[in-house]
C-alpha cells in the first residue's frame, strides 16, 4: 500500500467512527442510514424495511422496530469501521 492508500483509508474509517458515534449520540439523520420502519395504514402493521424500499419485516410494535432498525444500522456502521482497519 501506498502512502496515498494509507491516507484514504484512515479516512474512510475515521468518517466510518464518526457516523457510527452520531448513529448512538442519536444525531444522525434517518435517512442516511439502510435500515428503517414505517407505518403501513392499510395493514397497521410497522413495516421494517431497508433502503427506504425492500420489506424486511412486520410487527404490531414500534418500539420493537425501532429497536431492530438500531441495531441493525449500528452493525452495519460498525461493520464498516471494521472493514477500514483491515483494509
Amino acid at each position: 500500500m501506498t502512502d496515498e492508500d494509507d491516507d484514504i483509508e484512515a479516512i474512510k474509517r475515521k468518517k466510518a467512527e464518526e457516523m457510527l458515534k452520531k448513529h448512538h449520540d442519536g444525531e444522525i439523520s434517518p435517512e442516511v442510514l439502510s435500515w428503517s420502519f414505517r407505518f403501513n395504514l392499510e395493514s397497521q402493521f410497522h413495516e421494517i424495511v431497508q433502503n427506504g424500499e425492500r420489506l424486511v419485516a412486520i410487527t404490531q410494535d414500534a418500539n420493537w422496530a425501532n429497536l431492530v432498525c438500531d441495531l441493525l444500522n449500528s452493525v452495519e456502521l460498525a461493520n464498516k469501521v471494521v472493514e477500514s482497519h483491515e483494509g
